[in-house]
């Protein structure tokens, strides 16, 4: 059986609404302690069809404890889990470097080279990778079960972002094409494959942009590729804008020089791809308080990004409650279904990026060493596909889909929580909006709550009740009538479908 799902955070699927909400669902803490650490969330999370999680994270190393930048690395670290929860760092020994002692699970460290000899990595190190696993996410040029992207700068080349694989995600090997993208783009650059366009997607700051002089390069571009290797010019797909702060002449951030356009600024994106839409969560960066917030955002096609009417935040201090930090760094790997809970995990530390950036900057902090290995990531969760919900109160309220293309039947359940007193209605229109009678399609009977479940199967027809199946093809539309209700989506499970 194949199950199509659509989750109401694609504003594509919505024609109108009467008397309803939009909002975001906040996130779940469930477990009230780092799940791993030291580490920054700069990297990947995947499990396989084993059941073996893998969690590839960046440690920071400090050679000189009380210097600034000077001695910092930033090696890449493995561990392995059952469950997503408990985490195991293997004893790899793959580095002799003292420095390292306290880390044995390190598979890339810096001025590292391959086993053919060639270096991986530069002075400072990967500063993590996004990774596609070919049995996950079958891929056209992988090479190796395991292919990463990441930005570096090795010894024996110039810098950028450089592609590496793996047969066992623990040896390493860069592509000699490397670098595939000539620049320096800070922070997490993503990898992804778009399976509808058959084409590499990478995410990264732009290397062309407008106040190259300042530095303004804190904003989100979009390159795209056949074969890893020759990429697009990489465009600028997302930026802020006078609804988030005004545009600066002069602005001093704490431990940098000169302004970089607003102090509103987007440091990085976690993007990725689920149930036909682009979905990311944002580094959003407030220069003046020097912390970030994780935004959701969305889009049809990866370039065409959309906020929430609000803008308010996922991710962020004590949201969800109890979760704590300045720097919220969001891993760059979708999030991982376990049974009816979606799992994804965030870095954070108690420091924001002026205290990062300066050391010592008020007295507070002993060294760059205690800023540093401060980072520790942590689980979050939602119930499948609740990113956004579409809420009625005491009034009932309406939502109109926008047409379907109906295929191949199958049963019917809606993504729902109902409060007692509460109740959602369908209805199935044709394109035009006009109610369908046949095959008892006029005797729906509604959901009354309370009840909240992300498969609630709509059931119909006289006597004994039995789950929706669609007896028809072609365009459809769905009606909702809803009363203290939140609707996050519905899914189609079919005997047989072939997209």
């Amino acid at each position: 059986m194949k199950k199509q799902t659509f989750a109401l955070i694609d504003e594509r699927l919505v024609e109108d609404t009467l008397y309803l909400r939009r909002a975001l669902e906040v996130p779940e803490f469930p477990v009230k302690k780092p799940v791993v650490s030291p580490g920054e969330g700069i990297g990947s999370v995947l499990r396989d069809k084993t059941g073996l999680w893998r969690m590839w994270y960046t440690i920071f190393i400090t050679r000189d404890p009380q210097k600034d930048m000077v001695g910092c690395e930033t090696p890449m670290a493995l561990a392995y889990s059952n469950d997503g929860i408990l985490w195991e760092k293997p004893a790899l020994g793959i580095t002799k470097d003292p420095i390292y002692a306290e880390h044995p699970n390190i598979v890339v460290h810096a001025r590292m080279k391959d086993k053919n000899g060639r270096y991986l990595t530069g002075w400072g190190g990967p500063a993590g990778m996004c990774i596609l696993d070919a049995e996950i996410t079958p891929h056209p040029c992988a090479r190796k079960r395991f292919t990463g992207l990441y930005v570096d700068f090795p010894i024996d080349v110039i810098g950028g972002i450089c592609i590496a694989d793996s047969d066992d995600g623990i040896e390493w090997t860069i592509w000699p094409e490397s670098p595939v993208i000539i620049g320096s783009p800070d922070t997490q650059n993503i990898l992804i494959y778009d399976e509808d366009i058959k084409k590499y997607v990478c995410y990264l700051r732009p290397v062309i942009h407008c106040g190259m002089d300042r530095h303004a390069n804190r904003k989100i571009a979009r390159c795209e590729s056949e074969d890893l290797v020759h990429w697009s010019v990489p465009r600028v797909v997302l930026d802020t804008d006078e609804f988030d702060a005004p545009g600066l002449e002069i602005f001093d951030e704490p431990g940098m020089r000169g302004a970089r356009g607003r102090n509103k600024q987007f440091q990085g994106i976690s993007p990725f791809i689920r149930n036909n839409t682009y979905i990311a969560f944002t580094w959003f960066y407030d220069a003046v308080k020097g912390i970030f917030t994780n935004e959701l955002i969305h889009s049809p096609d990866g370039i065409n990004w959309k906020r929430e009417a609000l803008r308010e935040p996922f991710v962020a201090d004590n949201k969800p409650e109890g979760f704590r930090g300045k720097l919220p760094v969001p891993f760059g790997s979708p999030p991982i279904d376990v049974g009816d809970t979606m799992y994804f995990y965030t870095s954070n530390t108690p420091y924001g990026h002026h205290e990062i950036a300066v050391a010592d900057i008020n007295g507070s902090v002993v060294n760059r060493k205690q800023l540093l290995e401060s980072n520790e990531i942590y689980l979050l969760t939602l119930k499948r596909d609740r990113w956004v919900f579409y809420q009625a109160g005491g009034t009932e309220g309406e939502l109109l889909t926008s047409p379907i293309n109906w295929e191949g039947g199958g049963s019917f359940c809606i993504n729902a929580n109902i409060e007692k007193d509460g109740y959602i209605k369908v209805e199935v229109d044709d394109i035009y909006g006009r109610k369908i009678n046949d095959a008892h399609l006029d005797e729906i009977n509604p959901i009354n709550g309370p009840i909240d479940d992300v498969d609630i199967p709509i059931t119909f027809g006289p006597g004994p009740k039995t789950v929706m199946k669609f007896p028809l093809l072609g365009p459809i539309r769905f009606r909702f009538w809803m009363k203290k209700a939140k609707l996050y989506g519905w899914s189609f499970f079919h005997p047989v479908y072939q997209k």
